[in-house]
């Protein structure tokens, strides 16, 4: 909350004046000015701790109690750290030394996946085959349907033909 710079009193804000006013001294602010001086006093002491902090961390005390247990984890956990050409080497070694049950291992994996594709294609095969019967069955009972409109459509044209004939010749 900012305060007045006279009285240290808490300033109140009137917002349809857009000034800040003093409940003690009466005294008017504006707005922006107490603002930007609040925002500047709050910059001020941001930064004051992050000095504070970056002294801290670089201190040599904060680093090496930093650093400690990351050395206990590799001390515990040791890895190798190989070079590109020593992973390659030692990919070719195990590949000389397991040939055999590699490529037997690669020949079942094409053959499981081989099986895998043919039995997606036939059951693909068999729902399309399903799917043109069914297409079939409901365009030949759409053309029965249309057949039994039409032949509907002349008996009820005959029937009222047949009901219009004997009155006119009444008359």
């Amino acid at each position: 909350m900012p305060r007045c710079a006279n009285c240290n009193y808490e300033l109140v804000l009137l917002e349809y004046r857009r000034k800040y006013k003093c409940a003690k001294c009466g005294r008017l602010f504006l707005q922006s000015e107490i603002d930007t001086k609040d925002f500047r006093e709050q910059n001020k002491k941001e930064r004051e701790q992050s000095r504070k902090q970056y002294k801290k961390e670089t201190s040599d005390d904060y680093n090496a109690r930093k650093a400690i247990p990351k050395i206990i984890e590799q001390l515990k956990n040791p890895k190798i750290e190989k070079t590109r050409e020593e992973y390659n080497q030692a990919k070719r070694e195990y590949w000389a030394k397991n040939k055999t049950h590699l490529q037997q291992k690669r020949k079942e994996n094409y053959e499981r996946q081989k099986l895998r594709i043919l039995s997606t294609q036939a059951l693909y095969r068999q729902n399309h085959k399903i799917e043109i019967r069914i297409k079939h069955l409901r365009d030949t009972q759409k053309a029965l349907a249309v057949t039994k409109l039409k032949l509907g459509e002349i008996r009820v044209y005959n029937t009222e033909f047949d009901n219009l004939l004997p009155t006119i010749l009444l008359s």
